[in-house]
């Protein structure tokens, strides 16, 4: 077992992380309807007045929602640069999220045909024994993982923006089916659509403890949850909680044997410890090939460790 703490790619071919899809539509419908974006003052009035109408229903939410998103899109690199500058919006715009909650749950097998493909193209071709499996949600998904391995086993099984919860109900299709030597695992949509640090660790947890069962011998490696530049704008408390799921993930791994924590938030900052917007693809939320390029070095280290440990 082991903790790594780290000093200082791929265009989006498909919409997969139902948070990033939401903030296009919002911002496309926005600019169809030939309105255009808010500038701080309007922006200001549009949440006090929202604030202070009566009326809640889908309509007034959608509104919300969407015009938010259309600002805060606007207002990204400004924001991480200047957040003090925007103190007053953004809480004025959490009180409107209270106002205007939207509902946040899933249908489990939203993406069975994603797994169905998966199952297609396992049965067409021979696959690697006891891989190196990544698994996970978007981060996963557009990360060119056998390009940045090529001296590993790959295969990459990540799928649209997979929360915990959809990934332990597909085990069997993107898991156990492969019987890995290793299993790296980054999933962080769970604490971006409002779930608890403590809801999110315990299905970190389910999912270990399923593997376990099945393979006792298997290394599994949990990556931290990054830092977005969006993370502010998707809830109050999202930064924050995934601070407090990585180090409650950091003690869990510490705790149990064949399981590591990887730290991959410290090469994704500057300097002054803010956070880098040169590593992020426009929705400011997934990464560049530039970003992986700095997860890489970190995850290749680990897994050779863990490699060579087995021989």
């Amino acid at each position: 077992m082991s903790t790594i703490n780290i000093n200082n790619y791929s265009i989006l071919n498909m919409k997969t992380s139902i948070l990033v899809t939401f903030l296009c539509i919002s911002i496309s419908i926005y600019a169809q309807e030939g309105k255009m974006v808010d500038n701080d003052q309007q922006f200001l009035d549009f949440l006090e007045n929202s604030l202070e109408s009566d009326t809640v229903n889908d309509e007034t939410a959608k509104n919300f929602h969407q015009r938010s998103m259309a600002y805060w899109k606007e207002h990204i690199y400004d924001y991480n640069l200047h957040p003090e500058k925007y103190d007053i919006a953004l809480s004025l715009f959490y009180q409107n999220q209270q106002k205007y909650k939207q509902n946040n749950s899933i249908k489990i097998d939203r993406y069975k045909d994603v797994i169905d493909n998966f199952c297609r193209f396992d049965n067409r071709n021979t696959l690697a024994k006891n891989p190196i499996l990544f698994i996970g949600s978007s981060s996963i998904v557009h990360w060119e993982t056998s390009l940045a391995f090529p001296e590993f086993p790959i295969i990459n099984r990540g799928f649209g923006g997979a929360s915990l919860p959809e990934i332990i109900h597909y085990y069997d299709d993107i898991i156990k089916k492969h019987s890995p030597s290793i299993m790296v695992v980054y999933c962080d949509i769970d604490i971006e659509r409002g779930k608890s640090p403590r809801e999110a660790v315990n299905s970190f947890k389910e999912l270990v403890s399923k593997v376990k069962k099945d393979f006792p011998k298997t290394q599994i490696i949990l990556l931290s949850m990054k830092p977005t530049l969006i993370d502010d704008f998707l809830g109050k408390d999202v930064h924050r909680n995934k601070i407090i799921t990585n180090t409650k993930l950091s003690e869990y791994c510490n705790d149990e044997k064949n399981l590591h924590y990887i730290d991959i938030t410290n090469p994704m900052l500057k300097s002054d410890d803010s956070l880098r917007s040169d590593i992020f693809l426009s929705d400011g939320m997934h990464l560049n090939p530039l970003g992986y390029t700095l997860w890489n070095p970190v995850v290749r280290e680990e897994i050779a460790a863990l490699t060579k440990q087995k021989e």
